[in-house]
């Protein structure tokens, strides 16, 4: 995974008290294997899970996570409960995308509901009074490829299968995949998922790949902001899994969470005991 080339910004507090919440132990969050921070300031107002790619595991995210140390946002990063054998590392997949032939299944083939109920269980713990209660509008998904796919499969499934008294996710970041459940009618616009849903994607506009995506998720969503940002390696496939790499394709990511992100109520904006950073080339 690229690494992020991040400048700290000066910021200042108007309080030091801290609003942390408790910190899950791996039993408390069981069967999950996950790695978890609180937030850079100690005011626990976000919660942004991170959903590794195919063959991947959390470490990778988790560090991501730390790195880009948005202020009163803490961060749990997942690994796929499926392990993936004859890796050389740690290799994890969200559910089947290989026969056991290790060749591609198609993709109308793939099943990626297999463990939405366990996630969703996952989610109610987060909730209980144990772990702080944290509210469903308090938690952004933060997806690449194959975990990008979850986290929207996840936000379908909960509108199907809602958590007593929770109505949506704060936000979901979807870097290149999209949902496979097909939308055969686009729902009512008072009837679409209310979640900000912010879509990054190395296809262009006129490719066909990009508006079968582009046209499942508006059948679904009310809200998306999209983020094109086709290779400039000419050597490279339209539309090759990768993460942001530079500041112009981060920025938009970081724009979008300065719109979404819950601050700190005693603060105009984010102004933690933590370092603010942004992104450099």
């Amino acid at each position: 995974m690229t690494s992020l080339n991040l400048r700290p910004i000066a910021s200042s507090s108007s309080s030091s008290k801290s609003n942390q919440k408790p910190i899950p132990s791996p039993s408390s969050l069981a069967p999950w294997d996950f790695s978890y921070s609180p937030s850079p300031d100690g005011h626990d107002k976000n919660l942004l899970i991170m959903f590794h790619g195919l063959g991947d595991s959390k470490i990778p995210f988790f560090n991501l996570g730390k790195q880009l140390n948005l202020p009163s946002t803490a961060i749990l990063s997942l690994s796929a409960p499926d392990p993936i054998p004859l890796m050389d590392k740690p290799s994890f997949s969200w559910y089947k995308t290989f026969t056991s032939e290790f060749d591609l299944i198609p993709t109308e083939n793939q099943n990626p509901t297999i463990h939405l109920t366990k996630l969703r269980s996952l989610l109610i713990k987060l909730n209980s009074t144990e772990l702080g209660g944290w509210k469903l509008n308090e938690i952004h998904l933060f997806g690449f490829g194959q975990g990008s796919t979850i986290s929207l499969e996840l936000c379908l499934f909960l509108n199907k299968n809602p958590i007593e008294n929770q109505e949506r996710f704060g936000s979901i970041i979807s870097i290149c995949g999209s949902l496979l459940s097909f939308q055969s009618e686009e729902q009512n616009q008072n009837n679409k998922l209310k979640t900000p849903l912010c879509f990054f994607t190395r296809y262009n506009s006129n490719s066909k790949i990009y508006k079968k995506q582009i046209m499942n998720l508006k059948r679904v969503f009310q809200e998306i902001i999209e983020i094109h940002a086709t290779s400039r390696n000419q050597n490279q496939e339209e539309g090759i899994e990768k993460m942001p790499e530079n500041k112009e394709e981060w920025w938009e990511i970081m724009k979008f969470w300065g719109q979404i992100l819950n601050r700190k109520s005693d603060d105009q904006g984010w102004k933690g005991s933590g370092e603010v950073y942004e992104v450099i080339r």
